[in-house]
């Protein structure tokens, strides 16, 4: 499991009026990064109470080297400890439970000197997580055949009980169409396009290896596990052809391409010459084996090294670490390398699973591209459970999970819109309904079943037409008892999840079609990976349809559009200083300080003072950003409202951006803009402490196109249709600025006249009144309040209300005031600072 610091539920609040120890005034994070690209700290350290005894060791690595770690309670090491040489990645896990007390430690290089002594403290309340030691690991795994994708033992209850399974079915149908079928040609496996330079011919002889990898490895995948349901001897017949023809293909040959090609020739290979191992000779088992060990061998040296102390290695999580461990599962007692590309497997899930991940059930690199980490998480995670005994799912980020993806995803709506891949396409839905499905189960969740069971529904899709657990449910998930739906929804319409940085307001979490959705990110993770250089960004939806949302094309990784639009800041509802966005750097991160939920206000609080500047990897970049902090209100049923306060080290110039796929209306005399989507009408009231300019287009300042000849699912060429784009522009340029955005969304487009006193900073419309600071000499603040609802929110300072002042515990707190049935509902918080946060600074003092 993660080396964390502290466990933390998923939605984090602060109710009545006392602040706790972990809240501060307004807090300036001064730390240069916190999830550093490449790893450069050790863990764990500075006296930090590990999540787990026993506890993950991991340090930065060198490349290609070995190392020895030593431990004790005492500092010189002279007594109680632990030692041990040879290791040969940047991992070590004790698997023994350490005695309570403070523990020092220390690694090496194996031919250098001991660095640096580091210390951590185990205490009686520290959560155990104790897993048998690798060799216990192997002992366990049979020495017969099959074994991954079912044992041996458990054939016949197999091929009995699943015959009615709807998943049966289309295991068999899938197999019978290559029944007669011969292994692609390697030549099939070269572009059919070419691209117009060096780099779009790479990607495309990437992408066509790829393909290519498919085409060999899903037919005898198919074949394999028609084979475990039937035992029918047509099914060996054809795969063993398949087998020796892929074998013979050259492994170091254009299938090496696209690694995840690569992966699944391997990995179907391995499952091959395991499912039918007792029907081939031993020649024809050793050639098989030496074609899947070149690619094994291959991912190990890579990886070795590099993935442990890398932040994000995305294929490797998403799909060829399962490759490798179910490679090593099907090889193992029958060559000698497999022991060491199972001892990677399993010490990295111990010390890292969940990747990208901490605790609070969010995930880094956004909604879209989660789906495809949800196989490989229960699936290695319930086969290290067959063996072991030990519940590798205890980390609480699994229960809370699901938690998450009902905010960021809601049924029947599009998702929160961070990241790659955030279209929220069918394939999304019924991959993730899928894993909830079986999640619910898990955990016995209610929640988690109505969550799948209203996803597919939105698609008159049932969990068994999902083609990415099929043989995990056929194993093990359809004999599963599953909870019964909620019948009554009642999960808070707003929640924050602070190590992910990103959080959620609706009016009807459960109802998409009168659902008004904001979704806001500033994570501590930066713009690493597929996530983008989105801190304090946010989007906007209503009835589960896009209304303000990110803008462009992700082509391919590295597509000029997709780095200078796509990614890049300008392409989402943020904020530009000098007419740059933040820097793909790891260390420019944000975070969400504050977070206050009634039922009628919800507030939050983004910080991106950090993002506009980077540091990591001996990179210098400071676009001079001093201050970057947004506030996130809704007044339910219909309106949003932001308010950011922004300063420079200089004179700047500032751009205040939103975006829309289907048009503007601006009026810059009064200051507004009309848009829409299919299920409502927007007027958005912009005001600024500076003059700013209103500024239209309907095109994209990086041009895109299309030449990957993607395709969307129905089979037809994308299209890649221009979207609109409004920019807010400093007329001159200014150390300070002040911009107040009033949102109000309907169905009906009735909207409110909003009574501006611009030089009070004082607007009034529809019951409400706001009060904003637009002073930039005087301190940022806000204050809305509705006496006809009895609602009344300050950022800071006190709050008053029909005549009753509330102070609080501190004038620096938010504040939050909500009649609720006659009685008073009072709320306050100061900044939060996220867990990951405070290790940095921890480490930085």
């Amino acid at each position: 499991m993660k080396h964390l610091l502290y466990f933390f539920f998923f939605i984090l609040m602060c109710n009545g009026s006392a602040i706790s120890q972990n809240e501060q005034a307004m807090f300036k994070v001064d730390a240069p990064v916190i999830y550093p690209k490449i790893r450069i700290w050790t863990s764990p350290a500075l006296d930090e109470e590990p999540a787990f005894n026993s506890p993950s060791f991991q340090w930065p690595s060198t490349k290609k080297g070995s190392y020895g770690i030593r431990m004790s309670t005492l500092k010189d090491f002279s007594d109680h400890r632990i030692e041990k040489h040879g290791i040969p990645f940047a991992i070590f896990n004790p698997h023994t439970k350490l005695s309570v007390g403070k523990w020092y430690w220390q690694f090496k290089t194996e031919k250098g000197n001991w660095g640096k002594i580091d210390s951590f403290e185990i205490t009686r309340s520290t959560p155990n997580f104790l897993v048998p030691e690798f060799s216990k690991l192997v002992d366990k795994i049979s020495v017969s055949h099959p074994r991954v994708l079912a044992s041996k033992e458990l054939l016949p209850d197999l091929r009995y009980r699943t015959l009615n399974y709807k998943e049966y079915i289309f295991v068999i149908n899938e197999a019978n169409k290559y029944l007669n079928e011969s292994l692609p040609d390697e030549s099939s496996g070269k572009p059919k396009i070419q691209g117009k330079n060096d780099y779009e011919n790479e990607k495309l002889a990437l992408h066509a290896s790829k393909e290519l990898g498919g085409r060999i490895s899903e037919p005898l995948a198919f074949m394999s596990k028609a084979f475990i349901l039937t035992g029918d001897q047509k099914y060996f017949v054809a795969a063993k052809k398949w087998m020796l023809d892929a074998s013979a293909l050259d492994p170091d040959g254009i299938t090496v391409l696209g690694n995840f090609g690569d992966g699944s020739i391997m990995s179907s290979l391995a499952i091959g010459v395991d499912t039918f191992w007792e029907l081939l000779t031993t020649a024809e088992r050793e050639t098989i084996v030496k074609q899947v060990s070149a690619r094994a061998n291959r991912f190990y040296d890579q990886w070795r090294n590099q993935v442990e102390v890398r932040s994000s290695s995305m294929h490797v999580w998403q799909g060829l670490l399962l490759d490798l461990y179910r490679t090593s599962m099907a090889l193992m007692h029958e060559t000698g390398d497999a022991p060491k590309w199972m001892e990677y497997v399993y010490e990295l899930w111990i010390a890292q699973a969940p990747k990208m991940a901490e605790t609070d059930g969010s995930w880094f690199n956004g909604i879209g591209y989660f789906k495809l980490n949800t196989l490989a998480m229960l699936e290695i995670a319930f086969s290290l459970k067959d063996l072991t005994g030990v519940d590798f799912l205890s980390n609480p980020w699994y229960k809370n999970n699901p938690r998450w993806m009902m905010y960021a995803f809601p049924p029947g709506s599009v998702t929160d819109g961070f990241c790659n891949g955030s279209d929220g396409n069918a394939q999304t839905v019924i991959r993730n309904a899928a894993y909830v499905h079986l999640s619910s189960a898990i955990f016995n969740d209610p929640y988690s079943a109505w969550y799948a069971a209203e996803s597919l529904k939105t698609l008159n899709y049932s969990v068994h037409d999902d083609p990415e657990f099929y043989w995990f449910r056929i194993v093990r998930g359809n004999t599963w008892n599953m909870p019964k739906p909620i019948d009554h929804f009642d999960l808070p319409q707003a929640a924050v999840f602070l190590e992910g940085g990103v959080a959620y307001m609706h009016t009807a979490l459960q109802d998409s079609k009168n659902d008004l959705m904001l979704s806001l990110r500033s994570s501590p993770f930066g713009p690493l990976a597929h996530a983008h250089a989105e801190q304090n960004t946010f989007n906007l939806a209503y009835g589960g349809k896009k209304l303000f949302y990110n803008t462009g094309y992700r082509i391919n990784m590295g597509d000029p559009h997709f780095l200078g639009w796509y990614k890049d800041t300008r392409g989402h509802n943020g904020v530009l200083i000098d007419g740059l966005g933040q820097p793909f750097n790891a260390g420019a991160y944000g975070w969400i300080p504050r977070f206050l939920h009634g039922k009628v206000i919800s507030y939050a609080v983004g910080d991106a003072s950090n993002a506009y500047s980077g540091f990591d990897e001996g990179e210098k970049i400071d676009l001079g950003m001093k201050t970057f902090r947004r506030h996130y209100i809704m007044l339910r049923p219909s309106v949003m409202v932001l308010y950011d306060e922004l300063e420079a080290d200089h004179p700047a110039a500032w751009t205040w951006l939103l975006h829309n796929e289907d048009g503007f209306q601006a009026d810059p005399l009064s200051k507004t803009l009309l848009a829409h989507n299919q299920t409502a009408k927007a007027k958005v009231s912009l005001y600024s402490s500076s003059p700013i300019d209103f500024v239209l287009t309907d095109t994209f300042s990086v041009s895109v196109e299309n030449w990957k000849q993607k395709r969307d699912e129905d089979g037809e060429l994308l299209e890649m249709k221009n979207q609109w784009h409004f920019s807010g522009v400093t007329r001159e340029k200014t150390r300070k600025m002040r911009y107040l955005a009033i949102f109000q969304i309907k169905p009906d487009g009735k909207f409110e006249e909003i009574d501006a006193k611009e030089t009070l900073g004082v607007f009034s419309f529809g019951g409400w009144e706001i009060k904003a600071e637009m002073d930039v000499s005087k301190p940022a603040s806000i204050k809305v309040w509705s006496d006809r609802l009895g609602a009344s929110l300050v950022s800071e300072g006190s709050l008053i209300s029909k005549g009753t002042t509330f102070n609080g515990a501190t004038s620096e707190s938010s504040k939050l005031l909500e009649i609720i049935d006659g009685k008073q509902s009072f709320q306050e918080t100061m900044d939060q600072i996220p867990n990951s946060i405070k290790i940095v600074l921890n480490r930085n003092h």
